[in-house]
């Protein structure tokens, strides 16, 4: 099983949820809890232009906490 790691934690990697056009998606887990691990990418994509991507997923996070979502707490941007 491959893992991912962040901040000097590893997390095993149980599956590719999904890609979109500014990263990938995978389920994972610590061995306790399962999260989900958004790796950002810097494909090229010809029908987006991109700011800065770090902050648009931290502002979607803050507007699916807002909205009511049950989001999990975010473990890291980096």
């Amino acid at each position: 099983m491959d893992t991912m790691s962040v901040n000097g934690k590893a997390f095993a990697v149980i599956k590719l949820l999904g890609k979109g056009k500014g990263g990938y998606s995978y389920l994972v887990s610590d061995g306790e809890h399962n999260y989900v691990l958004k790796q950002i990418h810097h494909e090229p994509c010809s029908y987006y232009t991109f700011g800065n991507k770090i902050q648009s997923e931290l502002n979607d996070y803050e507007r699916l906490k807002m909205q009511g979502s049950d989001c999990r707490s975010l473990l890291t941007a980096m």
